[in-house]
């Protein structure tokens, strides 16, 4: 399943089943092209320099910006499908997987989801070589049973990503956060706010600097969680 990127919306669309969904997603794109060359005509951007102090226009990943387009939470789909099913769309769609209760067999196909109308309960979240980012991790808001989160070579995924975990703080069981190269010392002291965490692990996160000050302090914090942190 060829669904790690960006463009995983259009490569998981089997035949034309969601044709529209991707027509959408197309013109969105466009628009942000548009836009972006637009802001590019007016003030361009000197490659392999860093722009001048006079400058406005902001330094981004150019697929950053299209990632986050693909984070964000649509309110009016959520008032349709309810939070479960919009988690795990917004998992999928960004190259992510996610296991419901009750079903033995993981999501990983967007165009597999059960139909709409079928309530589902998202119970494991993995993220690995997914391009989920923290704008998407909004989408765990209402979320009643997730138990377990894998955040593996999440190339997007920030120290703000775990701070939004305790929005599933009630449920969080099991969580692992490892080769994510943007998460730091701070990232990992946000999740003191996690009370139910049972198991934590940690290993290749080069820009933790202190890691056994960290452990000291998630473990007053959380003094029931068995801790494997591994720099």
């Amino acid at each position: 399943m060829l669904c790690t990127n960006v463009f995983s919306i259009i490569i998981c669309v089997d035949g034309f089943e969601h044709f529209e969904f991707v027509v959408v997603k197309l013109i969105s794109i466009t628009m942000l092209l548009s836009q972006t060359a637009r802001i590019l005509a007016h003030k361009p951007l000197q490659l392999g320099l860093s722009p001048t102090p006079s400058s406005t226009v902001p330094v981004r990943n150019f697929w950053g910006w299209i990632n986050m387009m693909f984070n964000r939470v649509d309110n009016s789909r959520l008032k349709v499908v309810g939070p479960d099913r919009l988690c795990a769309e917004w998992l999928l769609r960004n190259g992510a997987r996610a296991k419901f209760v009750g079903v033995a067999r993981e999501q990983v196909n967007y165009n597999m989801l059960p139909d709409e109308k079928t309530p589902v309960q998202i119970e494991e979240l993995d993220g690995t070589d997914s391009g989920i980012m923290y704008i998407g991790f909004d989408h765990l808001k209402g979320l009643k049973g997730l138990r377990k989160v894998k955040l593996h070579k999440c190339v997007y995924v920030e120290n703000q990503a775990l701070a939004k975990l305790a929005f599933v703080a009630d449920s969080l069981e099991e969580l692992e956060v490892s080769s994510c190269k943007n998460i730091t010392d701070g990232g990992l002291l946000s999740l003191k706010e996690l009370k139910k965490l049972k198991q934590l692990t940690t290993f290749d996160l080069p820009y933790v600097k202190n890691l056994q000050a960290v452990e000291q302090e998630l473990k007053k914090a959380l003094p029931q969680c068995n801790m494997d942190l591994k720099p």
